[in-house]
C-alpha cells in the first residue's frame, strides 16, 4: 500500500551563519527604562512559511539573555517592543564594563552560562501542524552571542540550531486519507534525531543530554483529499543519520540506506515524499489464482488492485457497499473506476479469486477470521487434554533421522495464508525417505513424513491434566512428540505422497506418514485446515 520517493535536495533557511563579534547599535532605551537590543532579522525570526524559508517575529516573542559581565552572569527575559528590537526592564548596563550577551530563543527560565557552554535547555522538537501545507509551528532554537561596552546595544546575529524535514504525503488511495501524525525514525538506535542538548555560543556545537533516533509531530487533525498531497514540517537536530524512515500515522515508509545517510546541517530544509496507493492485494503461494491482503482500512472509501501477467488491474465493484464475508462480483479495469466503501476502521481481509472473478471482503470479527486450535488427548488414550492455536509459526517434520529412530526436531517456519488464516504455508528445501531404504547396509521401515503441531509441552496449553495415562514427558522429545497430534494421513496406515495434488489429511495424535516411492526432495507443503486437505510440492 506504501512506497516512498525521496528528494534528494535541500535549501537554506537564508540565515546568517556565525553571529561571534557584534555591533553596536547605539543606546536604545524603551519607555519604561531598562534596556533594549536588537537582533539582525535575515530568516532568523520564529514564524516558519513553508514557501519562501523565511520566518517571522511574532508579537510577545520572548528571548532569553545571559548578560556575562566578566564577574557574574545573570539571565534576563528579553520581550519584542517593535521590530528586530527585545527590551527588559529590569536590566541597566553600568559605565566602563563589558558585557557578553548570550541569546537562546524560545525563553527558557533555567538558561545558564558556563565558559561560553549553556546548560540543558536546548529542545529540538516539533510543534502540532494546524492545517495542510501549513509550517507555522516550525520554532526551531535560535541563537547567538554579542559583546558591547558599557551602555551600547548589541545587535545580535541568531543562528538556527535545528534543521528542518519537508515531507510532501501523496493520497492516491482511493479514499479520504486522515493524518494525526507525521514523523523520521532511523533504523539506528543511536541517531540523534531531536531531543534535549547544551550549546556551544562559540562554536555552535550542541552536546546531546537525552535524544531520541525519532523526531515527530503528533495531534494533527488533518484530511488529504483523494489524488491530493499536502506538506508537513519536522524539525531535526542537526546529525547525520541512515537507514531513514518516514512515518505517517502508524505507517512506516522504508527506503534503503544511502551513502552517506542524511546529513542534517542547522539551518537548512530537507525535502522527502511518500505516497498512499491503493491496496494492492498479493498472489497467494498456494494459489496462483488467489490475490490476497489483510489491511487496516479507515472509514471510506478505496481502491484494490492486482497484478496480473504484468498489469496492474483495479478490482472495481458494481456496488462497492461492503457486504461482510459475501463474494461480490467484480470488474478489472487498468483505470479506477467504482470504489469500494467501508462503513467502519477495521483490519480486514480482502480475496480476489481470478476463476471465478470475485472478491470476498472480511471484517474482523468474521468467523473466517478465527484461526484453528488443536485440541486433543495426549497419547490419544489419556483424558489429560492439550491445545494449541494454529497460527503462523514453527511445526515439526517427523522423519526418519537415519538412525532408526523418529524425532520432531525439524523446525519448519510456517506462515498463515493471507487469503485464509487456517492455511499453512511452508517453502523450502527437505529431503524424504521413502518408505523402505538401506544406508550403510541398514535397512530402514520408516520412511515418509508427518508434521507434528508441537515438539515440547511448552509449545500446547495443558488444559485438562486429568488422572488416566502418563504425565506428558517433559524430559523426552522423542516420546513426548510421538503422543501429541500432527498433521497425517491418519491413525491407520502410511499413504504414498502424491505431489502436486491436494491429499486428505487428518489432525490427530497419529504417527502414520505420507511417503514418497523413492526419496525426495519436497520444496513447499501447504496445509488447509478448513478442508482437513494437504499440498506437497
Amino acid at each position: 500500500m506504501k512506497k516512498i520517493v525521496y528528494i534528494a535536495a535541500a535549501a537554506a533557511f537564508g540565515i546568517l551563519i556565525g553571529g561571534g563579534c557584534a555591533k553596536e547599535s547605539g543606546n536604545l532605551l524603551p519607555e519604561n527604562g531598562g534596556f533594549s537590543i536588537s537582533v539582525l532579522t535575515p530568516g532568523t525570526k520564529t514564524v516558519f512559511n513553508g514557501n519562501t524559508y523565511k520566518v517571522d517575529w511574532e508579537d510577545g516573542d520572548e528571548l532569553g539573555i545571559v548578560i556575562d559581565d566578566g564577574s557574574q552572569s545573570k539571565l534576563y527575559k528579553f520581550t519584542r517592543s517593535a521590530g528586530n528590537t527585545f527590551s527588559c526592564a529590569d536590566f541597566v548596563p553600568s559605565d566602563g564594563k563589558s558585557y557578553t550577551y548570550y541569546a537562546l530563543y524560545p525563553y527558557n527560565e533555567a538558561f545558564t552560562i558556563t565558559d561560553g557552554t549553556s546548560n540543558d535547555v536546548v529542545e529540538i522538537s516539533s510543534g502540532t501542524q494546524s492545517g495542510l501545507d501549513e509550517a507555522g509551528h516550525i520554532k526551531t532554537p535560535l541563537y547567538g552571542r554579542a559583546s558591547a561596552e558599557g551602555t551600547a546595544s548589541p545587535s545580535i546575529s541568531l543562528n538556527h540550531a535545528a534543521a528542518v524535514m519537508k515531507i510532501n504525503v501523496a493520497n492516491y488511495s482511493g479514499s479520504e486519507l486522515s493524518v494525526s501524525s507525521v514523523g523520521l525514525v532511523s533504523a539506528d538506535a543511536d541517531a540523534v534525531m531531536s531531543g534535549t542538548f547544551s550549546l556551544n555560543f562559540a562554536t555552535g556545537e550542541l552536546i546531546a543530554s537525552e535524544t531520541s533516533n525519532t523526531a515527530s509531530q503528533v495531534n494533527i487533525e488533518a484530511k488529504i483529499a483523494n489524488a491530493s498531497s499536502a506538506y508537513f514540517y519536522v524539525a531535526v537536530a542537526p546529525f547525520a543519520t541512515e537507514n531513514l524512515s518516514v512515518t505517517v500515522n502508524d505507517n512506516v515508509f522504508s527506503k534503503a540506506a544511502t551513502e552517506n545517510g542524511f546529513d542534517f546541517k542547522a539551518g537548512y530544509v530537507y525535502a522527502t515524499s511518500v505516497a498512499y496507493d491503493a491496496v494492492a492485494l498479493t498472489q497467494t503461494v498456494e494459489d496462483a489464482n488467489v490475490y490476497a491482503a489483510l489491511q487496516e482500512l479507515k472509514v471510506g472509501e478505496v481502491n484494490f488492485t492486482a497484478s496480473i501477467d504484468g498489469t496492474t488491474y483495479y478490482l472495481c465493484p458494481e456496488d462497492g457497499t461492503f457486504k461482510d464475508g459475501e463474494a461480490v462480483s467484480v470488474t478489472c479495469s487498468e483505470t479506477a473506476d467504482n470504489c469500494w466503501t467501508f462503513p467502519a476502521a477495521d483490519t480486514y481481509r480482502v480475496v480476489y479469486n481470478k476463476v471465478d472473478n470475485k472478491v470476498t471482503i472480511y471484517s474482523s470479527a468474521n468467523e473466517f477470521n478465527i484461526p484453528a486450535t488443536v485440541r486433543f488427548n495426549y497419547a490419544y488414550s489419556s483424558d489429560r487434554v492439550l491445545s494449541r492455536e494454529i497460527i503462523s509459526g514453527d511445526y515439526y517434520l517427523y522423519v526418519n533421522n537415519g538412525d532408526d529412530q523418529w524425532k520432531a526436531n525439524i523446525a519448519l517456519k510456517f506462515n498463515a495464508s493471507l487469503a485464509d488464516p487456517q492455511i499453512l504455508v511452508w517453502q523450502g528445501s527437505r529431503s524424504i525417505p521413502q518408505i523402505s531404504y538401506k544406508e550403510d547396509g541398514i535397512t530402514y521401515s520408516n520412511g515418509g513424513f508427518n508434521v507434528k503441531v508441537g515438539r515440547l509441552l511448552s509449545h500446547f496449553i495443558y488444559e485438562d491434566k486429568g488422572s488416566k495415562g502418563d504425565d506428558p514427558e517433559v524430559d523426552n522429545e522423542v516420546n513426548f512428540t510421538s503422543r501429541v497430534a500432527a498433521f497425517s494421513p491418519g491413525r491407520e496406515d502410511n499413504k504414498e505422497l502424491q505431489l502436486g495434488s491436494w491429499m486428505e489429511m487428518s489432525t490427530d495424535v497419529s504417527n502414520k506418514k505420507w511417503y514418497p516411492m523413492e526419496r525426495t526432495t519436497i520444496t513447499k507443503i501447504v496445509i488447509d485446515i478448513r478442508n482437513s486437505r494437504i499440498l506437497v510440492e
